[in-house]
């Protein structure tokens, strides 16, 4: 028997480069799929190393609870592999999701959360969008800075 071959869904079909995002929204989508694809380790340790453990912690808690609600909801969250030089609909989204809430910028923020939620975002999940943005904006700042050679 031969089985129909399905499309990519939609949200994973590619809108952009990685390479266009800025650092924080390139931290986004790659620490998201790092979580989706059994890295959650990792980016944990990334967030411990650059925030410190408590702080760190605490952003990695909000990040996780972001990406657990994705994989939860009852549509498939549709994500690139970790090391994918495009990024999906439904990947930009979510970054857009992350950079608008750490602006403070509400509207946007839930606009963003209604086209990934179906029109149900779960409660909260804007001010842990804020604090994984905030985090993520805070951590590529860190890493893009001039560091002294002596």
């Amino acid at each position: 028997m031969k089985h129909a071959v399905l499309p990519t869904p939609r949200g994973a079909a590619p809108v952009g480069r990685v390479s266009e995002l800025t650092p924080a929204e390139r931290a986004a989508v790659t620490y998201l799929r790092m979580a989706l694809s059994g890295g959650g380790a990792a980016v944990a340790e990334d967030f411990a190393l650059l925030l410190g453990p408590q702080d760190g912690a605490e952003a990695h808690a909000a990040f996780t609870r972001l990406a657990r609600a994705l994989s939860e909801r009852p549509r498939t969250f549709p994500h690139h592999a970790p090391g994918c030089t495009c990024y999906g609909g439904d990947e930009s989204a979510f970054a857009q999701l992350l950079s608008a809430a750490a602006a403070g910028d509400e509207e946007a923020a839930m606009g963003f959360a209604l086209h990934l939620f179906s029109g149900r975002p779960p409660l909260g999940l804007l001010g842990a969008a804020a604090r994984a943005g905030l985090a993520l904006t805070h951590m590529a700042g860190m890493l893009s800075a001039p560091r002294p050679l002596h």
